[in-house]
């Protein structure tokens, strides 16, 4: 086909002749078209040959979005993967290979309703190993939210924050509560290296072994010392009202009151009749002890006072009940 140009200076009759030369010559004349070919005009005409020679000698592709390519006799269509997303590979005999290399790298996200790895499946928030562990080895695992599990077994167990709560204990600070009664209960032995404190009361203050309570006494490894203005009291075997108290009168020196290696019964100041002659050895009774003017009949009746209890008596008398002398002892005995 030759380029045919018409000058502005030009005739119409040239006009004429170089068009028809066109017509004629290079469009062809339409009657002289294959019958394969049904368009009239030469566009369409080409466009018709072009669907033809596709559907012959070549292939159309088309994505996802309908966007369509033809591929055609010399045609090449190259398949380019990504690194660690897609792998394509071309090999002999007109093989094309898509695929995901051993290592896969996903910059946004991956949805799938279940996503598996060895023993181990990610399904609906989800994650469980068909060995029945799961193991991140060395790593750290960190979350905002909470954990929860059956049993939590580690070799430390560290949180954030100012309370934590394990079951219905509650830590906060350095302090423990429970957070559904007011005793925590601890079923086994407690051994406590440095000082325990409950209330008032100090076990092993300042690592002394002893007892201590700021509000009455004191316990050391051989003694028990009452502080200022405190005392022991006996309730007895019945729960009422009354009671014993032991208490001291105010000392001024150190005094020490032993109680006798013998069983039996003290004695008051208050008491009567309690005192008999077999808890008075003999001969403990001296002159000083006796008044020398009289003895009552009934006291010598009762036997309060034996002979073996007396001695070196200067004057003894012997009184009737109506206090009349019956009988005066001199010198030493009776």
């Amino acid at each position: 086909m030759a380029v045919k140009n018409i000058a502005v200076t030009d005739t119409l009759e040239t006009f004429r002749t170089t068009f028809n030369d066109l017509a004629a010559n290079d469009f062809g004349d339409i009657a002289t078209l294959s019958g394969s070919i049904s368009a009239t005009n030469l566009v369409a005409a080409m466009n018709e040959t072009i669907s033809i020679a596709t559907s012959t000698a070549g292939w159309t592709i088309v994505d996802s979005t309908s966007t369509s390519q033809i591929i055609g006799g010399g045609d090449n269509l190259r398949v380019l993967g990504t690194t660690n997303e897609i792998e394509a590979v071309v090999s002999a005999t007109d093989t094309l290979t898509i695929g995901l290399p051993d290592a896969v790298s996903v910059t946004t996200s991956i949805t799938a309703p279940t996503v598996s790895t060895g023993n181990l499946s990610l399904t609906n928030g989800s994650i469980t190993d068909s060995s029945g562990a799961i193991s991140f080895g060395n790593e750290n695992l960190s979350t905002t939210g909470t954990i929860n599990g059956g049993a939590i077994t580690g070799t430390s167990i560290t949180g954030s924050g100012a309370t934590h709560t394990l079951g219905t204990i509650e830590i906060s600070g350095n302090t423990i509560r429970s957070t559904d009664s007011s005793e925590i209960q601890i079923n086994d032995s407690l051994q406590v290296i440095s000082t325990l404190k409950a209330g008032a009361t100090t076990i092993n203050p300042a690592g002394f072994n002893n007892i201590e309570s700021t509000t009455g006494f004191t316990v050391f490894g051989s003694s028990i010392v009452l502080n200022t203005n405190q005392f022991i009291v006996f309730e007895g075997s019945t729960d009422n009202s009354f009671e014993t108290t032991l208490n001291v009168v105010d000392p001024t020196a150190d005094r020490s009151i032993l109680i006798p290696n013998i069983s039996g019964t003290l004695v008051t100041t208050g008491d009567t009749g309690t005192v008999t002659s077999t808890m008075i050895a003999n001969g403990t009774i001296s002159t000083d002890d006796i008044a020398d003017d009289q003895i009552s009949e009934a006291k010598i009746a009762d036997d309060a006072v034996g002979q073996d209890q007396l001695k070196s008596v200067v004057n003894l008398q012997i009184l009737n009940s109506s206090g009349g002398v019956l009988k005066s002892l001199y010198g030493a005995g009776a």
